[in-house]
């Protein structure tokens, strides 16, 4: 048999997690900390939630108003830049603050913009769901929905190397 993602995938030991329950200032540590992308959102029981994405923390950094008109769901004329505002490190430190009112499984990623698969998916899948979504492939038990790690296209390379 060939290989599979569980072969070539981030074990839940080294992949960072959160809990959907956890503050995004949290959240924002985690990522800072280990220069994570993503997080994966695990529930106490083990079973995968979602994803957080440092994206996403930028984008609740920034203030509301720079945010109008960039999604669809609105008309408005988007701001073309923010270079009118002065942002200190303790004006960063006071957004950061903010975020400890908010609650990661309130900021997940949409679903359908998440590849999730089984562990014994063929890694030729996995490879094909990274380059559709460009991003990680997230690897759940179909029975239980329990977290068992990550494709990323840094695991690929390791391990065709090894």
């Amino acid at each position: 048999m060939g290989l599979t993602c569980r072969d070539v995938m981030v074990p839940p030991e080294i992949q960072k997690t959160i809990h959907p329950d956890d503050t995004v200032a949290k959240a924002f540590e985690i990522i800072r900390d280990s220069r994570a992308r993503f997080l994966p959102v695990v529930s106490d029981d083990g079973s995968f939630q979602g994803v957080f994405t440092a994206p996403t923390l930028i984008k609740m950094i920034l203030p509301q108003a720079a945010r109008i008109g960039v999604s669809s769901e609105t008309a408005r004329v988007p701001i073309a830049n923010l270079s009118f505002m002065d942002l200190t490190k303790e004006d960063f430190g006071e957004q950061i603050k903010r975020l400890n009112e908010e609650r990661v499984g309130d900021h997940m990623s949409e679903p359908a913009n998440i590849p999730v698969t089984a562990p014994d998916t063929p890694v030729m899948e996995g490879i094909f769901l990274i380059h559709k979504f460009k991003r990680h492939v997230f690897l759940v038990e179909p029975d239980t929905n329990r977290f068992v790690g990550t494709v990323s296209p840094n695991s690929l390379i390791e391990h065709a190397l090894s």
